[in-house]
Parts: C-alpha cells; structure tokens; sequence
C-alpha cells in the first residue's frame, strides 16, 4: 500500500511517487527537495518542465538546497507525455535518459499538471497506471500534481487512481483550508495516514461532507462537500482580487 513521506529528500531509489502542491513557489520546493535526495543516494537526475517561468523558480529553490544539481534542471518544450496508439507514453528523452542508466536515475516531469482538466483526466490516470506497471525498477521518480486543477467532482476516484498507480506520496503543505479539506481524500488510500488528519477527515464526515461506507474504504464528497470544497478553493483568488482591487 502506498506509504506517506514528508519530504521529498527521503523518497527512496525505486519509487514512483506522488507529490501534490497549490502553488509554483511550493512545486519549486518539492522539486529542489527531490533533487537533493537524488544526490544524497548518488544517482544522476534530471527535471524537466516546458515553463522558462518554473525552470527560473525550480534553478533558484535548487541553488539554495542542492547546488551541485543546478545542471539537472532543463527546459524540455511542448508536453513532456505523447498521444500513441496504446495511450499516453513519455517522450523520447525521459525514456532515453532512463534507458541508458539501469543502475537508477532521479527523474521528473512537470507537464502533466499543465495539462490535466476533465477531459484529459482518464488519459492521465491510464498513463499514470501503465508506468507503475514497469516497475520494479532502479529509478527514482516524480509525477507532480497541482491540487487545484481537479475538477472537484472527479477529485475523490482521481485521487484513489493516482495513490494506487503510486508507491508513495508527499502531500502539499499549503496552509489552505481548501487544499487541507480536499487532501482528507487520499487518506483512507494510504499505509500511514496521520492521526490529526484522521481526526478531521472524521469530523468531516460527521458534518455531512465527506461520505464513507462503513467499515471504512473508498471516500466520496458529497454534494454539500462539493459545494464546501468549490468555495474554500475559491478564497485565496477571491483575496487577491480583493487586495488588487484596494491597491488600484
């Protein structure tokens, strides 16, 4: 069953792991994190993003924390996943670059999250079960998710996909009640769910938001929970119109 990990830094050589974020400045975080396990177990990484923005935030977080893998981080253009007759596949420099390390590389990259709406959610989560599905393996790698990009109804079944198709995850440490509320759906998918977000994802259920069959088992937000969640994730958004609107 997929484990929790709080940092990045300790996911192991041979996992395919989750990480979720709210915001580029956190995606940088993580993505730094990641690169310093890379070197701490002496493997080869690689991060690619489409984005010159991100590659600038992701250079920036990895100078301050893994300066020897500044070089790891490069601007691959277009989506880094491709339309082929068998579905979504890497594309040829991720697989090049793993290929021609079996010992075991660190590696991610970042375009799925620019991609992910309702459309191509169920391309995403077959994807992401085909490359669990090449396991076991060496390598060392990172499927960044941003929260806020879920369409909220198909949050819950997205969520038990993408932690099934997964051996670990690192959740976001975003402050958000929004982002807070929406992470007590991956709990009950997970080896070691912490005891305080157990305790809220109980009182949400007791309030009506979240449901449960008895016994415990797959979580479901329910329409009270939908509307809950739309509203919490619509407040930071909301702030910063209200603060640009005072500033003008």
């Amino acid at each position: 069953m997929t484990q929790l990990v709080r940092r990045h830094e300790d996911l192991p050589a041979g996992s395919h792991s989750l990480s979720l974020y709210a915001s580029p400045v956190e995606a940088a975080r993580n993505i730094a994190g990641f690169l310093k396990g890379a070197d701490e177990l002496g493997q080869k990484a690689l991060v690619w993003t489409s984005s010159e923005k991100m590659q600038d935030l992701y250079r920036a977080e990895v100078a301050r924390r893994a300066p020897d893998l500044m070089d790891a981080v490069r601007r691959l253009p277009g989506p880094h996943v491709g339309s082929t007759p068998a579905g979504l596949r890497p594309v040829h420099e991720v697989m090049d670059f793993a290929t021609a390390n079996p010992g075991g590389v660190t590696l991610c990259g970042d375009t799925i999250p620019t991609i992910l709406n309702r459309r191509s959610l169920p391309s995403i989560l077959a994807y992401e079960d085909w490359f669990d599905g090449l396991r076991p393996f060496q390598h060392r790698g990172l499927c960044p998710y941003d929260l806020t990009r879920f369409p909220i109804d198909q949050a819950p079944d997205a969520f038990r996909r993408l932690i099934g198709a997964h051996t670990h995850a690192v959740l976001s440490n975003d402050p958000s009640p929004g982002i807070r509320f929406l992470q007590l759906l991956v709990l009950p998918h997970v080896e070691n769910p912490p005891e305080e977000n157990l305790r809220w994802l109980t009182h949400a259920i007791d309030y009506g938001l979240i449901e449960q069959q008895r016994g415990g088992g797959p979580v479901d937000l329910t329409p009270r929970g939908r509307d809950f969640a739309r509203a919490l994730l619509a407040l930071p958004a909301y702030a910063r119109a209200a603060r640009d609107a005072a500033a003008r």
